[in-house]
């Protein structure tokens, strides 16, 4: 295993402790664990080699999980026992073996003069500016600063002079905090100044020999979260690429532990894998989230995924629109609740992760197909969500807008004749839940269109009927719907006048349209004629208030 240094949390129990020793945790039930109070549980992990971090349930998984023979290293298999030889680093798989200890790194730090300091944390705080001109003010300072370090370097070798303290000398730090002030930057180019400031340092360390600049992994981490963050065509192959440059270059240095890959090395680039839009990239992500598996499997304990990668991952998979991806979705979805449910509270499915698992399957290229059932399981799904912040009224997994609005977008694209009474039945809870004083879940002009989409779809399944085509019930339905199409516009711009015109309310042009086309296949003309009104008049209101709003600024 790999050597852990201990955190506070781990450090012996203060509290009075009492001998376990002699209790064998495999007799002892969930319900007799909860009886016990927290330094009784936590003083039978310590009587049992096992850690005593956490709260309450995550001190009863462990004693579970210990009592049942199972190790945390197996938790991150998928059930399927970890893999072997399947490596998610597919240009150049390098077999990493962990079973002997890889100690943290000891050696004493270089000294470093104040002056450095002193830039440095300059550089640092100017770094935490996330606007457009920071980082080249920043990079600017740093070369400025280099290439004064470099004169002073040229005239010590020639007159075999020491440094002066006042002399700045750039150091790992000071090139990382730069590259970390592209990693946040807005410009287009940012990944790319930051990748050549770490090719910077590479070539000092390795050419000029300057160990005070070596990468470390850090370094690598703020330019693969550059790459991360970008909307650039294969960006996410970068960052892969980046993580197997820090695997190489770890090897090349004798396993250091500054520059081995951690945990933000891999959620980083899982998370600029699976933005990518690539084809494959759900895949992908999935495959480095197995091999961070399969190397927390062989002891590197610090690999522990977060939701926010299985969320990534999970919203790759909707936007693939391939088939079968939803159902990936919610076995990546089960197998985060298991992990949390066994005690790794990072992996807790949060509302991003549950909103990610309805999209996937309100996109699921089947869903329109009269025996698949995936806008059903949305909407499971929401109901879940529901039952799980009433029960734990934990903010992570509260319900809001996109929740519901996604749940009526996949009835919507359900296009069954019973889908916008399966809509409205959403809207309603969506309202209701306002109601009783829930903000997240005020509705929105994306919730309203939707609902009005799934009325629309009802219109066009019960009309393509031929059995029905003539069937004056059937037409009664159809007008019935186009009917409630108009209401729910006419609710909308109720709602945005209410709360002065805010723009969240306000309809697009898809929602007239949509309105319009269901009142024209009913052949409801003054409906028609009212929609063009209201048109007009929301149009007309935006150009007052546009009016106005510029009179203001003057």
């Amino acid at each position: 295993m790999l050597h852990q240094s201990s955190s506070a949390s781990e450090m012996t129990i203060n509290e009075d402790e009492e001998e376990f020793d002699h209790i064998d945790a495999s007799t002892l039930s969930r319900e007799d664990l909860n009886s016990m109070t927290i330094t009784q549980l936590k003083n039978l992990l310590k009587s049992k080699g096992k850690k005593v971090a956490g709260n309450k349930s995550e001190l009863i998984n462990r004693l579970l999980q210990s009592s049942n023979g199972r190790e945390d290293s197996a938790l991150l298999s998928n059930g399927n026992g970890p893999s072997s030889t399947n490596y998610a680093f597919s240009a150049t798989p390098i077999t990493i073996t962990l079973q002997q200890p890889v100690p943290k790194e000891t050696k004493p730090a270089e000294e470093v003069n104040f002056a450095t300091l002193r830039f440095n944390a300059k550089l640092n705080e100017m770094s935490k500016n996330m606007g457009a001109s920071t980082a080249p003010k920043v990079e600017s300072l740093l070369l400025d600063a280099l290439n004064k370090y470099e004169q002073h370097v040229q005239n010590q070798t020639a007159n075999n002079t020491s440094n002066p303290r006042e002399l700045i000398i750039p150091n790992t730090v000071s090139f990382t905090n730069a590259i970390t002030a592209w990693a946040r930057c807005s410009r287009k180019d940012s990944p790319h100044r930051a990748q050549a400031l770490l090719d910077k340092m590479h070539y000092l360390y390795k050419v000029r020999k300057w160990s005070h600049v070596k990468p470390n992994k850090i370094s690598y981490n703020s330019v693969i979260n550059a790459w991360a963050r970008s909307t650039e065509r294969g960006s996410g192959r970068k960052a892969e690429k980046l993580l197997n440059e820090l695997w190489k270059f770890w090897e090349e240095e004798g396993r250091e532990w500054e520059l081995k890959p951690d945990a933000r090395s891999f959620n980083s680039v899982i998370n600029a894998i699976a933005r990518s839009r690539e084809k494959d990239c759900a895949d992908r992500a999935k495959d480095l989230l197995d091999e961070m598996g399969r190397l927390y499997n062989e002891g590197d304990t610090e690999l522990l995924p977060h939701a926010v990668s299985f969320g990534a991952i999970i919203n790759a998979y909707a936007n693939s629109l391939e088939e079968g991806a939803s159902d990936k979705a919610a076995q990546l979805l089960m197998h985060m609740e298991s992990l949390y449910q066994l005690g790794f509270e990072n992996a807790k499915p949060t509302t991003f992760v549950y909103n990610a698992c309805m999209n996937a399957f309100a996109k699921d290229p089947c869903i329109s197909v009269p025996s698949n059932d995936a806008a059903k399981k949305a909407e499971q799904l929401l109901a879940s969500l529901e039952k799980r912040y009433d029960e734990e009224r934990d903010g992570r997994v509260k319900p809001d807008c996109i929740s519901y609005s996604t749940v009526i977008n996949a009835y919507a694209n359900s296009a069954t004749v019973q889908s916008g009474i399966n809509a409205d039945v959403i809207l309603r809870r969506m309202i209701n839940r306002y109601l009783l004083g829930d903000n997240k879940c005020r509705p929105n002009a994306v919730a309203f269109t939707a609902t009005i989409k799934a009325h629309s779809a009802a219109i066009n399944a019960t009309t393509s009927s031929l059995d029905c085509a003539e069937d004056g019930n059937v037409n009664e339905m159809v007008k019935t719907y186009a009917r409630r199409c108009e209401d729910l516009l006419q609710q909308l711009c109720l709602l945005r006048r209410s709360h002065g015109f805010d723009q969240s309310l306000k309809p697009t042009g898809v929602t007239f349209d949509l309105v319009l086309s269901a009142l024209t296949q009913v052949k409801d003309w003054d409906g028609v004629e009212r929609v063009k009104k209201l048109r007009d008049e929301e149009s007309s209101n935006t150009v007052e208030r546009i009016k106005l709003f510029q009179d203001e600024e003057s």
